[in-house]
């Protein structure tokens, strides 16, 4: 045989065998810190059925949790990569809000030349803070009323295409819902009037919606960002895909400039973010105790901070992101559970009606806001459909949990949001839509309702999505009544997704009310 096949031959061997060590050894990382543990397999961890989309990453997250009822920290493997799973309320809320300080960051690879990586949700340390501090002018209760009037131009053409649809035709709303969430999520960040529900068929919706396919490129990707950091900073891996990042990289940019030459203002996103790098900051008006959510727990100190390009990019495009996909998803989710709830629909259109009649007839901010029992519905659904379904913090100050055990610095935490807002424990009947949870006089504990996370690093646009939602909800309720069409299959989780989509379409049967 040929010496150099025998060598490599050879070295193949060796390297198979040494690889085959080393994920043995990491698959005893939890036996030896006596942390009970889901027994992993070799290179797949416990992420075997998900990468091979047999299960949705939650219902994998269940069937863990299940082995374990009684313990609030459960070791994990995700790949080759050891987490600690907390699913402990009382722990959650010391990681989220009281010892915050040692679980300040996300723990994703943050590349500050690629303007998509700088952002709030990857951005970590002083970094964060600084610029946290600086953006959340940007949403304060009277910087939203601002916006309120694009929700409205957008729902008002949303509420006239389903006017012209008949009763006994079966409606897939995802469509429709996701145009509407565009246009204003267009408008409120980047003051284009994209018409996508015109016009469905543009480059604006093409390139939104593409930013969300998650297919086997995306997923390989995802690994070695997560568990291979150093290999995907060498190759500059990102989440985002190129084409996608390069076309709203190029609106940002055409937009700013134009902008300029122009002299023309706009009450958006964007301009927000060209007055924070012209100025320094951004003008806060009359304080509202709703915006107290907004604050930090720092006083870092932001003088000599810079809003460079590449972050006025980066949070632009971050808003693009989370303000379509995971909010024209709780829209549709919420006219399912409605509709499976007529009972419950007609009490929320009772609702709706009234505050309108009290608002001249109009569907005005102030009207939106007394409508307490919508805002329950919409908090269920936000329960049992978190936009995210887990959290991730990364431990950056050594920390010991309450039972004693050990988190090193630059260790990973996961929190399981979906199996929390569906715990019996917590919630009895998880699985029943009730609105009446979240009655005012209810105490549900701080860290048990995480759709937008909690603490410092709460999402800082919460009550603008909020907003957008509620809205929708009402102008739709206001003109129609939904039914579920009989050809609705039962709900599944669509495996090819991280966010909880719905695997089959959810089909509608609409009429007009008179």
């Amino acid at each position: 045989m040929d010496p150099i096949l025998i060598t490599l031959i050879a070295i193949a061997i060796t390297l198979m065998a040494y690889l085959i060590y080393y994920g043995n050894e990491i698959n005893k990382y939890w036996l030896r810190r006596g942390i009970p543990f889901k027994k992993p397999l070799l290179f797949f961890g416990n992420s075997a059925n998900v990468i091979l989309m047999r299960k949705h990453f939650v219902d994998n997250q269940f069937d863990i949790i299940k082995e374990f009822p009684n313990e609030p920290v459960i070791g994990i493997y995700d790949l080759l990569k050891p987490i600690f799973l907390v699913k402990d309320v009382d722990i959650i809320e010391k990681i989220l809000v009281k010892d915050f300080m040692h679980f300040i960051d996300r723990g994703f690879p943050f590349d500050k030349q690629n303007p998509f990586d700088v952002n709030l949700f990857t951005m970590s340390g002083k970094e964060w803070r600084a610029v946290r501090y600086k953006l959340s002018p940007m949403f304060t209760t009277t910087k939203l009323k601002t916006m309120y009037g694009t929700m409205a131009d957008c729902s008002d053409y949303l509420t006239s295409i389903l006017d012209k649809m008949d009763e006994s035709q079966d409606v897939d709303l995802k469509e429709y819902i996701g145009c509407f969430a565009m246009d204003v999520i267009g408008s409120s960040a980047y003051g284009i009037d994209a018409n996508n529900l015109s016009q469905p068929d543009n480059e604006f919706r093409k390139m939104g919606k593409k930013a969300f396919d998650f297919d086997k490129k995306q997923l390989l990707k995802m690994i070695i960002i997560n568990c291979l950091p150093k290999i995907a900073r060498l190759f500059k891996l990102s989440f985002n895909k190129p084409d996608v990042a390069d076309y709203f990289c190029k609106i940002i940019r055409n937009t700013i400039e134009y902008r300029k030459q122009n002299g023309i203002t706009r009450n958006d996103f964007l301009q927000m973010f060209m007055t924070l790098k012209e100025k320094g900051n951004i003008e806060l008006h009359i304080k509202d105790p709703e915006d107290d959510y907004l604050e930090t727990d720092t006083k870092l100190s932001v003088e000599n901070f810079e809003f460079t390009d590449n972050m006025m990019i980066g949070n632009a495009f971050a808003f693009l992101n989370a303000g379509f996909e995971a909010t024209a998803a709780n829209i549709l989710l919420n006219l399912y559970e409605l509709s499976k709830n007529i009972d419950i629909q007609e009490k929320v259109r009772r609702e709706i009606k009234k505050c309108v009649e009290e608002a001249d007839g109009t569907l005005t901010y102030e009207a939106l806001k007394k409508m307490t029992y919508l805002e329950q519905c919409v908090k269920e659904t936000l329960r049992i459909y978190p936009p995210l379904p887990f959290l991730m913090r990364l431990c950056t100050k050594e920390y010991t949990f309450p039972n004693g055990y050990k988190m090193g610095v630059g260790e990973t935490v996961f929190i399981p949001i979906v199996a929390i807002h569906r715990d019996p424990k917590i919630y009895q009947d998880p699985e029943e839509f009730r609105p009446e949870r979240f009655n005012p006089g209810e105490k549900i504990p701080s860290c048990a309702f995480l759709p937008f996370g909690n603490g410092p690093r709460i999402c800082i646009a919460m009550r603008f999505a909020l907003l957008e939602i509620k809205h929708c909800i009402a102008k739709l309720l206001m003109y129609h009544q939904y039914k579920l069409s009989p050809n609705t299959k039962p709900f599944r989780f669509n495996k090819k997704s991280l966010f909880l989509t719905p695997a089959d379409p959810i089909l509608f049967n609409i009429s007009k009310i008179k």
